[in-house]
């Protein structure tokens, strides 16, 4: 693991950071105690670092009898923190592939019919928005604020609906009559509208078969289930409305 531990120390990680990641991901979950005990850093210095790789969108959280335990995001997901970061990148980016196959092995998982886990802040939004892009070939969407992707993720928008448009990935959008739409919103999005005491606020993906749930408090937080058998309930109740939803807002 010496070799997977330099690398991502060169990249930009720390070496608490560095070993936080890789316990998690070999792992599949721990706690902050357990991450403390198996990576022998002081536990306060465990609650920073794990601070730091949730506002990078390198681990993520669920919690369980009113215990977090903590996940490592995908390796892949350390290619999309590279992106954000400007100077180094290109030199980066080649280090990361030459142990991605080993991170990928470490990743074993077990596999489980439900996965829920909670990103927070920007970089948590971008974490589901950019697995849309990569797993979704439709995307059914309830109660979004457009001005909110907007303000928060202004570089990114864009880019995501251009990836939308070239991977053909279509969007379905029922908002409610008194809110806006996208600027950036292409082609591969369609809007209908219900009124607003019929509409339900809270702002719902439903892709292949996960729903992520966005709560726009500070942090924004993003609770992400994936269960087909739950994406299914939701696709047939989204679809419901979409039946009963106008074309055009009312006046």
């Amino acid at each position: 693991m010496a070799k997977e531990q330099e690398v991502l120390k060169q990249i930009g990680l720390s070496e608490n950071e560095t070993a936080i990641y890789l316990a998690l991901l070999s792992s599949g979950s721990l706690s902050a105690y357990e991450i403390a005990s198996k990576t022998g850093i002081y536990r306060p210095n465990v609650y920073d670092k794990l601070e730091t790789l949730l506002s990078k969108g390198l681990v993520s959280y669920v919690t369980r009898n009113s215990k977090k335990y903590f996940i490592a995001a995908e390796p892949e997901k350390i290619e999309e923190y590279l992106n954000e970061e400007a100077g180094r990148l290109e030199d980066s980016k080649e280090k990361l592939k030459s142990i991605l196959p080993q991170l990928s092995a470490m990743a074993g998982f077990p596999k489980i019919s439900t996965k829920v886990e909670v990103f927070e802040g920007r970089e948590g939004l971008k974490v589901f928005l950019t697995d849309i892009m990569r797993t979704a070939k439709e995307v059914l969407i309830t109660g979004i604020d457009d001005s909110k992707y907007r303000d928060a993720l202004p570089a990114f928008m864009p880019k995501y609906f251009e990836c939308l448009k070239s991977r053909k990935i279509s969007e379905r959008v029922i908002t409610s009559n008194r809110q806006g739409v996208f600027q950036f919103a292409g082609p591969s999005t369609t809007y209908r509208f219900l009124p607003e005491k019929e509409f339900n606020p809270t702002n719902t993906f439903i892709y292949a078969s996960k729903i992520a749930i966005v709560s726009w408090g500070f942090p924004p937080t993003v609770i992400r289930i994936e269960n087909k058998n739950l994406a299914g309930t939701y696709r047939q109740h989204f679809e419901h409305l979409w039946n009963i939803a106008k074309k055009k807002p009312s006046k």
